[in-house]
């Protein structure tokens, strides 16, 4: 019976020494993750630049947009003139964006005028377009 018991100790030691993962497996598997980890960064960081340009580029457009819809609600030749002495706007990365190019083409009374706009940040051009104002 003496035996038996200490067959029953030497069972349980067995079962608690084999019950996790070894310091060699951990390390190992750290170091996979780590490998991983390296291959995959390269990746991670092209999309935090590539977004951060996309936003740039989002902003501008917005500007843009707003610059040509105040150019239709107020359609005339003094505010189309003004139009390339507005103010600039600030993107979320910090880069100020600011009109480059403006013309206006055709303004007359009763008669449709060309709208150009550029909008640069970075030192390039973002956002541009050509839009058509009827001015009454």
């Amino acid at each position: 019976m003496g035996n038996l018991q200490l067959g029953e100790v030497e069972m349980r030691d067995l079962d608690i020494r084999a019950a996790g993962f070894s310091l060699v497996e951990v390390i190992i598997a750290m170091f996979l993750l780590g490998v991983v980890a390296v291959a995959i960064l390269p990746a991670l960081w092209q999309g935090i630049v590539l977004s951060s340009q996309q936003a740039s580029t989002a902003t501008a457009t917005r500007y843009m947009n707003s610059i040509v819809d105040d150019a239709r609600a107020t359609p005339t030749c003094s505010f189309l003139a003004s139009i390339s002495a507005l103010p600039g706007v600030t993107d979320g990365r910090g880069v100020s964006l600011s009109t480059s190019t403006t013309t206006v083409s055709g303004c007359a009374p009763g008669s449709t005028a060309t709208l150009s706009v550029e909008v640069v940040g970075d030192g390039r051009v973002l956002a541009s377009t050509t839009a058509l104002i009827f001015v009454p």
